[in-house]
């Protein structure tokens, strides 16, 4: 078989699965509220660790349970990690239904908008960072048409909510 024809039917595919991605991003079920519980939990070797499992309610009326969402190591915000995984699982179509112009300015962009620290931007793709300080996502929520809160925490454990105050 020709070289060239190979590498444009490989290309073709490549290009076919990150559209199939992001069509999937596109189209997750819109949710009204998440409940974001972080238990903290002793490692010997990367001191406390983020264990989150996370309930969500739908707009349609469903409720479902997450997996359970960690992080280790050390050098970085673990906990805004574990909800940038939780933002990217069920937020991420919030992210395609703003502008090309409205995504510009979050981190990673490389370019100057409104967008607020934390929503990340790269040749095809958007999503929310991690490791950015958990306060971020409050102003990334309030930008994306929701709202983040704190509504509990105590030596070992955190707890936030992700409201949507949209109607659609």
């Amino acid at each position: 078989m020709d070289k060239q024809k190979l590498e444009a039917r490989r290309e073709a595919k490549r290009e076919a699965a990150e559209l199939a991605i992001i069509e999937q991003q596109k189209n997750q079920k819109p949710i009204n509220k998440i409940i974001i519980s972080i238990e903290w939990k002793k490692s010997q070797m990367w001191g406390s660790n983020p264990h989150c499992e996370v309930k969500i309610y739908y707009k349609d009326g469903e409720f479902t349970r997450s997996q359970v969402y960690t992080a280790s190591g050390c050098g970085y915000d673990k906990e805004s990690t574990v909800i940038a995984q939780v933002f990217n699982d069920y937020l991420r179509y919030k992210l395609w239904k703003l502008s090309e112009e409205a995504i510009k300015g979050g981190h990673g962009s490389g370019d100057e908008g409104s967008a607020p620290y934390g929503i990340n931007r790269y040749s095809n793709s958007r999503s929310f960072a991690g490791g950015i300080g958990t306060n971020c996502y409050f102003k990334i929520s309030e930008y994306i048409g929701g709202e983040f809160e704190q509504t509990a925490s105590g030596k070992t454990f955190d707890v936030f909510t992700y409201k949507d105050k949209e109607n659609n």
